[in-house]
């Protein structure tokens, strides 16, 4: 691999970083107060950010391994699939903070819940083999 193929690569894998930062869910929590939303507007707003977000890095599958895009695609629709079933367990009319509680808890129950923290520890040592190359 080139010089210059591997430094799109890093910076490719520096941008993926940053999404799975973002989509992750305490980040998005953090970002997206509940306020006066409902639970499924809550869900909506944190569902749109990451699928936008990842569409904003669709080209950089281009410059990583197939398996770390594929970890990537896998992560969003985990993170999308979670906030739908867990919506879908509150009333019709429960509050976005409802919504919070229940990440919260799901979160906490189970270490590898998410696929987020992995996916992110994935892509930085991917990254750091690509810096290496560089060397």
């Amino acid at each position: 691999m080139s010089d210059i193929s591997s430094m799109l690569s890093v910076q490719a894998y520096e941008r993926l970083v940053t999404f799975a930062d973002r989509s992750g869910f305490p980040a998005l929590i953090s970002r997206f107060p509940a306020g006066n939303l409902s639970a499924n507007q809550l869900a909506d707003v944190i569902k749109q950010a990451i699928t936008q977000e990842f569409e904003h890095n669709l080209s950089q599958q281009i410059y990583v391994a197939e398996s770390a895009w594929q970890a990537v695609v896998d992560m969003k629709d985990q993170q999308c699939f979670i906030l739908e079933q867990l919506a879908a367990t509150l009333a019709s009319d429960a509050s976005g903070d409802l919504l919070v509680d229940a990440l919260k808890t799901f979160l906490a129950a189970d270490a590898n819940a998410s696929i987020q923290p992995i996916v992110l520890e994935l892509l930085k040592t991917e990254a750091r083999n690509n810096l290496s190359r560089l060397k």
